[in-house]
């Protein structure tokens, strides 16, 4: 029988999966990235739904994250033979594979420009690949103004360049893609193995629940499973193929509540500071000048400044709901409570 898989939700659209393989074996589904935080857990979660699952990374990867059973597969991201080879027998491939900080633009654009038309091409030759997703980012669209909700259909409006390398990923695609194409901009996403929210649970276990300046700084927010469960339907879907989803869990947060709720969970009590807007745009400036120093890349520098000092990100899911079937059922502190649960199990708290 053709490969099904039932998803979960109260639309019409969601019992009933549209894309069967006409071969009748189960779907494979390759990832990119596969070793990293989203990566992992997307072929993980893929790996349990059972689907065959193949995780493409590049050469001496860290593959801790990862399920044991996983088809690995290694390659060089800069030659097209590696891609062809290790593409050729995917039925969908989910394109996760970038850099979120580097130290020049150029460096952005090609990681996440040259290795998407890279990756895509080899994959426009598979003669038996289906569909095409990319994994972008909210960053690609605009920041909020007065708690308006953005929408795919919005002009794009990066600030800073890990946005702009998004939105030049996102136009080959739409015009240089010959198999179906669906992108994804998902919210910030945290969940278990995740590095960047990693530091404001350690700030919280230590007692601190800090927030740049006074005002509520509110955020969209999606846990790592949501994200691929949010994905799955992208990839069985006919009504996903040609669109552009944002992915949230469909609720509005504070980065206080959020910090509140981790503290509760910890069973901390937290002392709380507001830095001053002056005061962490100097830190972000000095992280910069650490980064010229020592070559290493970190969470203060000028371009995550753009992205996150006196800026709100919120995006509407309607249109997940509408063509997907999209129906996410929000649990921050369930799902809190495993991520910590998972940070303690692996010694990181």
């Amino acid at each position: 029988m053709p490969y099904t898989h039932d998803v979960g939700g109260s639309s019409p659209l969601a019992p009933t999966i549209f894309y069967q393989l006409s071969s009748g074996c189960v779907m494979r589904i390759g990832i990119t990235g596969a070793n990293g935080f989203a990566g992992s857990n997307f072929a993980n979660y893929f790996q349990s739904q059972g689907y065959e699952v193949r995780g493409i990374v590049r050469p001496h990867a860290d593959l801790s994250l990862l399920d044991p059973n996983l088809d690995i597969q290694f390659t060089d991201y800069n030659s097209q033979d590696e891609l062809k080879r290790v593409l050729e027998d995917v039925d969908v491939l989910i394109h996760n594979a970038g850099a979120v900080r580097t130290h020049t633009f150029m460096q952005m654009i090609e990681a996440n420009v040259g290795t998407t038309r890279r990756v895509m091409e080899a994959f426009n030759h598979s003669s038996k690949g289906k569909r095409f997703i990319y994994i972008s980012s909210q960053a690609a669209s605009h920041p909020s103004r007065d708690m308006e909700l953005a929408k795919e259909e919005d002009p794009s409006a990066p600030v800073d360049w890990y946005g702009k390398s998004k939105v030049l990923a996102e136009k080959i695609i739409k015009t240089e893609c010959v198999k179906e194409w669906v992108i994804v901009r998902p919210c910030s996403i945290y969940g278990p193995g995740e590095r960047d929210f990693y530091q404001v649970f350690k700030a919280v276990q230590k007692g601190i629940n800090f927030h740049i300046g006074r005002k509520p700084q509110y955020m969209n927010l999606i846990y790592v499973r949501e994200l691929a469960q949010f994905l799955e339907l992208c990839l069985t879907q006919k009504t996903a193929v040609g669109e552009i989803f944002f992915a949230s869990d469909g609720e509005i947060y504070t980065q206080q509540d959020f910090m509140h709720l981790i503290a509760e969970i910890l069973k901390v009590k937290t002392f709380e500071i507001a830095v001053p807007v002056p005061l962490a745009k100097t830190a972000f400036y000095a992280g910069e000048a650490f980064e010229r120093i020592t070559g290493k890349t970190t969470l203060l520098n000028k371009q995550k400044m753009k992205e996150i000092v006196d800026v709100t990100w919120l995006c509407s899911i309607e249109k997940a709901k509408r063509l997907l079937g999209w129906n996410p059922q929000p649990n921050l502190r369930e799902h809190l409570s495993e991520t910590i649960q998972w940070y303690k199990e692996h010694n990181w708290l």
